[in-house]
């Protein structure tokens, strides 16, 4: 009979311990997914909030883009100097190209890169004067309004003038060996409307002039006052400024990153956690990516193009009523459960220690009511 009263009192020790263990990991449980859901919450609507800013940013720059292009190209100061760029060229006479090229490029006393610093190659004539006039201006104006380089072409697409100065400078773009670029093709559209008001842009893609870098153009044509066509504005955008909108780190944390993605997939813009350029090279072929440039928007957790699980705000960036780009913000999920994941450590030390005070309570129980029983 004792021992029946023995193991049933430790059978009762056993059910209630078990209980304790059961009733402990439920708890920690709910309280961990609460408390993930709410950190996933709370990180959902801060990510999507700075995936929107980024785009309207990004959109902004794009329609002063747009809004700088047309102005200048009807613009009273630039409309003369079009003009003037096409009459000193026609005035050189020769092999256009090889002069101007050997006066800004080969013989420029500044390095490559920087051979849009010279103002005058002093060779007397009338387009190095008239170079020397509107230069200075045009670089001021292109690092103001945000471009990269700014290119001037007669109605034949001859390259009257551009800013930098590269390979490009003084060819045909119809004749020449760039026409089949996305210059060449900014150029003719632009020059075939030859209307005022109109406006061309292209993607960026792989500019052999300048060394293959990425380029996205810009153009407009420039025509009189009677409506005539006296030549073609173009603009190279600034990536400069494109990272400068996407690279903002405020909210983002450790590893959050927000980025451009065009529709064959590959990034417009640079990771900021990349030394390298990441743009044209970097492929994001993830979900979050094809439901944005399919026009959708939203947050979820899903692995991004590293493979890596991350929690991905995105959305469509349209650019004239088209869906251009997918604009992504993204922080990994590791670190936006970093506070859960201590939480949790603490749950099962706490729930560790909860069944080492319950076994001992039970075994001091069962070795009081021995003692009890044997005396």
């Amino acid at each position: 009979m004792r021992s029946q009263r023995t193991r049933g009192a430790a059978s009762v020790r056993t059910v209630v311990l078990a209980v304790a263990v059961l009733t402990a990991s439920a708890v920690a449980t709910v309280t961990y997914n609460k408390a993930s859901s709410e950190l996933i919450e709370s990180a959902s609507d801060n990510l999507y909030a700075l995936m929107e800013l980024r785009r309207d940013e990004l959109a902004d720059y794009y329609e002063s883009v747009r809004d700088g292009t047309l102005f200048w190209a009807r613009n009273p100061f630039l409309r003369p100097a079009l003009p003037a760029f096409i009459e000193a060229w026609n005035e050189l006479g020769g092999d256009r190209q090889a002069t101007l090229q050997r006066l800004y490029i080969e013989e420029n006393p500044h390095p490559v890169g920087q051979k849009g610093r010279l103002e005058d190659a002093g060779d007397g004539s009338s387009y190095s004067a008239t170079h020397a006039q509107y230069h200075a201006f045009l670089k001021r104006f292109i690092s103001q309004w945000g471009f990269y380089d700014v290119f001037l072409f007669d109605p034949a697409g001859n390259l009257v003038y551009s800013g930098f100065k590269e390979s490009d400078f003084a060819t045909n773009f119809v004749t020449g060996p760039w026409r089949d670029t996305d210059l060449g093709r900014a150029f003719r559209a632009a020059r075939d409307s030859a209307r005022r008001g109109h406006f061309v842009m292209f993607d960026f893609a792989p500019y052999p002039p300048s060394h293959d870098a990425p380029a996205s153009f810009t153009a407009s044509p420039v025509v009189d006052d009677d409506g005539e066509l006296v030549g073609v504005l173009a603009f190279q955008v600034s990536i400069e400024r494109i990272d400068e909108i996407m690279q903002v780190v405020q909210g983002m944390g450790e590893t959050g990153e927000t980025y451009a993605v065009g529709d064959d997939l590959l990034m417009r813009s640079d990771s900021r956690f990349s030394e390298e350029s990441t743009i044209l090279k970097t492929t994001v072929d993830t979900e979050t990516a094809r439901l944005a440039l399919a026009g959708e928007s939203g947050v979820r957790i899903t692995d991004d193009f590293r493979g890596v699980s991350v929690l991905s705000a995105y959305g469509p960036l349209e650019l004239d009523g088209v869906t251009a780009w997918a604009v992504l913000a993204e922080v990994d999920e590791a670190e936006i459960l970093a506070p859960v994941a201590r939480l949790r450590t603490w749950l099962v030390l706490a729930g560790v220690i909860l069944v080492g005070v319950m076994v001992l309570i039970g075994a001091s129980a069962g070795l009081l009511g021995s003692r009890s029983r044997a005396g």
